[in-house]
């Protein structure tokens, strides 16, 4: 357990690493008895959300499920909502609701990623000459991400966004922002560092 939940806590460093490798393993629903489950997983969460707080968009967002050695979920310009299938085999059902909730919000939102990836993370704490909110990046939202050259991700007055917005959508649903917190205490882990992005966007939680 202590290895998940530390593999799920790291956040965006300043710099790309140079040399790096693009995403290769998406899942087909024809590939294997796994992909194909994990596919139909999480579309189905994508889908419940979708149908009860935008009806008249249900069947417009797409799931995406990735077969890479990381933990994290992340959101492109367009309407695909990308998972590793790894990732998606830790979460509860409670906890996967939360987090396609707020990469759907993203969406909704108009923040997006201008090229397919996941965010490179080098470090769990912010520098300190940049302890402000108002100064904190995000990583992939949840995790560590292998060396992939990709943009640089969400501020934190985006994810503050999402988190807001998701926390509405997961309660139309009958769940509460306590559920939604159970799944950013998870991604903390035991460390609680407040020069960190997930201890503010939790803080934010807390006062709604």
């Amino acid at each position: 357990m202590k290895n998940i939940i530390g593999g799920l806590i790291l956040f965006l460093s300043s710099l790309l690493i140079a040399g790096c490798q693009t995403l290769e393993h998406r899942c087909q629903p024809n590939q294997s008895v796994s992909c194909k489950s994990a596919l139909s997983n999480w579309q189905a969460n994508i889908d419940y959300i979708v149908r009860i707080n935008f009806p008249q968009d249900y069947g417009k967002y797409k799931a995406v499920v990735w077969e890479e050695e990381f933990d994290n979920a992340w959101v492109t310009k367009g309407r695909e909502i990308n998972i590793t299938k790894r990732f998606l085999g830790k979460l509860n059902p409670v906890r996967r609701i939360c987090v396609a909730a707020h990469e759907l919000s993203h969406l909704k939102m108009g923040h997006y990623y201008s090229r397919v990836g996941i965010i490179i993370v080098n470090s769990e704490t912010i520098p300190s000459q940049e302890k402000t909110p108002t100064n904190l990046s995000s990583g992939g939202h949840y995790g560590s991400s292998p060396v992939i050259d990709l943009p640089e991700g969400f501020g934190i007055n985006q994810e503050v966004e999402a988190d807001r917005m998701a926390v509405k959508l997961i309660t139309k649903l009958g769940l509460t922002k306590n559920h939604y917190l159970d799944m950013l205490l998870l991604l903390q882990g035991r460390k609680i560092d407040p020069t960190t992005l997930i201890y503010h966007r939790i803080a934010m939680i807390k006062k709604l």
